[in-house]
């Protein structure tokens, strides 16, 4: 009887144990294989690579393989000197001896294996036109973020900048992969990648995930955390990147005059970069501390355009100076910008954009009654970037939406003195 027993119940044990297997093997094939165990398959890329610090000459490629081994990198018909760098499952290459302008394929390797095949391009010569993106609060990982990300990469930038809120919630380190890597996958193994923090990716202390990550330049003041403010320049152009997390204080002590510094001589288009907007007529109150603290030093600075995200919409001013439109600006405030040791900059005033409609929820716009007249375009409803290209002395912007409309265009034009003719 025994026996009948246990033949009757063998059926039911069976089923039951596939019954396990099959949902054992949907929860592996829902985390992937190579998150729940890399040593089960090849070795392979598994975030990256990207692109960093492109400049005529050189460029920094990162990459993270899906286990600690062994990599390499070479560049295909092309010899340059290439420094490689591994931590762990991160690998980074410095490669040097480049020419302006130029294409440049590369490999990532396992011993003699490619694994990865990509294309970089040089900076371009001065001389030449050039364009790139501008978004911001993106990292949430939906269909948005990803629709928009297709629009950038179909236009075939120079670079892309980043206004802010990389990773949300926190910009945690386990969240890059699907928030960050998985949606610009067909920009960031050719297109150089220049961020700046968001309130969301300080949210961890010492923004941790940011650092480990990103490799960008070391030139930003002393006393404040590398990489956390910096400049690059990109033809006739400068981009000043500031952390606008940090309290009035700090802005005022380290970050104004550093800033002040950094716009001294800079090439003829001038452009800041930094998370939380001076102006806005979103949700979000306009930043007291920056219109105090950090406006006046871009004013005497000569920045053209100032690219914020922070509210999850786009906008555009009118040129401003002191906080109203430059055309209504007083004679004192002219006076004060072309004081000594503001670097000869011409007064036009500068435009405000936000750029903060990458993949996030979309924000309302502040009651009509709280809105300035001073803006010239407003759209919160939908999700969108900005695409500028510089040809010469003049500049072409566009906002793009997530569907390929533009909803806004502008144009500015320095004269031959301005742009350094």
């Amino acid at each position: 009887m025994r026996g009948a027993a246990d033949q009757r119940g063998a059926p039911s044990y069976v089923r039951r144990m596939r019954v396990l297997l099959g949902a054992a093997a949907f929860v592996l094939a829902g985390l992937g294989l190579y998150q729940v165990s890399p040593w089960l398959l090849p070795l392979a890329v598994a975030e990256g690579p990207m692109v960093q610090q492109a400049g005529p000459h050189s460029v920094r490629i990162v990459w993270y393989l899906s286990r600690p081994d062994e990599s390499g990198f070479r560049l295909k018909d092309a010899v340059a000197s290439v420094t490689t760098l591994q931590q762990g499952r991160r690998w980074s290459a410095r490669v040097e001896g480049l020419e302006p302008g130029r294409e440049y394929a590369y490999e990532i390797l396992d011993g003699d294996q490619v694994i990865a095949t990509h294309a970089f391009r040089t900076e371009r010569p001065v001389q030449e036109p050039f364009s790139f993106v501008v978004f911001g609060d993106s990292g949430k990982g939906t269909k948005a973020q990803f629709q928009v990300a297709a629009q950038m990469a179909a236009l075939a930038p120079d670079f892309m900048v980043h206004t802010g809120d990389v990773v949300y919630p926190d910009g945690s380190r386990g969240r890059y992969r699907k928030r960050f890597f998985d949606p610009y996958r067909e920009l960031l193994p050719s297109v150089a990648f220049w961020p700046c923090l968001g309130n969301h990716d300080v949210s961890l202390p010492g923004a941790e995930a940011y650092h480990e990550i990103f490799e960008l330049p070391e030139n930003g003041p002393p006393d404040q955390p590398a990489e956390q403010n910096y400049w690059f320049d990109y033809g006739q152009a400068r981009f000043v990147v500031l952390n606008s997390n940090l309290p009035e204080a700090e802005l005022s002590a380290s970050v104004a005059p550093w800033l002040a510094q950094a716009l001294k001589g800079a090439p003829p288009w001038r452009f800041a970069v930094f998370h939380h907007p001076p102006y806005t007529a979103g949700s979000h109150k306009p930043s007291g501390a920056l219109q105090r603290v950090i406006v006046p030093v871009l004013e005497a600075g000569g920045i053209d355009i100032v690219f914020n995200g922070h509210d999850h919409m786009y906008q555009r001013t009118e040129p401003l100076l002191a906080g109203q439109p430059a055309a209504a600006a007083s004679a004192d405030d002219a006076a004060a910008l072309v004081a000594p040791g503001s670097d000869g900059a011409t007064v036009r005033g500068i435009v405000y954009i936000v750029s903060g409609a990458g993949g996030a929820r979309l924000y309302d716009l502040a009651p009509a009654d709280r809105r300035p007249a001073y803006f010239a375009a407003l759209d919160n409803s939908v999700h969108s970037f900005t695409h500028v290209r510089i040809d010469g002395s003049t500049l072409h912007l566009r906002q793009i939406a997530a569907d390929g409309r533009v909803l806004d265009e502008w144009s500015l034009t320095k004269t031959p003195t301005e742009a350094g003719h």
